[in-house]
């Protein structure tokens, strides 16, 4: 299978089972290998008792752009390690646009980070995470 349907392979597959991104209202703008922009704009069932967005949304977020960015080269990887670092609050009705870009990529591990910004285009939050190749393999189509 040639790169460009791998990613669109990987990329509905993600769409369609990954729950968090019917659940959060998440819209995937771009994907291909080590890299993902996705957005989302902040609903009242984001919010926590701040009546701010609840930094596990935030989390949410750059874990599935993270997971789109890894898994679009068409191995199975996932998170060991990842961490967030939170600047700026995010209100209700903003925008929030998540990149997650590829630092490294080795033979079963791989770092990378995706910055949050608002509709301003500023920084919000920082996420940093590794994979782990668990599967040599093409994500297997099922059917």
């Amino acid at each position: 299978m040639d790169m460009d349907k791998t990613v669109r392979y990987v990329t509905e597959h993600i769409k369609k089972h990954d729950r968090l991104v019917d659940l959060f209202d998440m819209e995937i703008i771009e994907t291909g290998p080590g890299f993902c922009r996705l957005s989302m704009k902040v609903g009242d069932n984001h919010l926590n008792a701040a009546n701010l967005c609840h930094g596990a949304v935030l989390f949410a977020l750059a874990d599935v752009a993270f997971a789109l960015a890894v898994n679009c080269y068409g191995k199975m990887a996932l998170a060991i390690e990842a961490s967030m670092n939170y600047f700026r609050p995010v209100r209700p009705g903003q925008k929030v646009i998540c990149e997650c870009r590829e630092l490294f990529q080795g033979r079963r591990t791989g770092s990378y980070q995706a910055e949050l910004f608002n509709e301003e285009d500023k920084k919000v939050a920082f996420f940093k995470a590794t994979a782990f190749r668990v599967d040599e393999e093409p994500v297997r189509r099922k059917g």
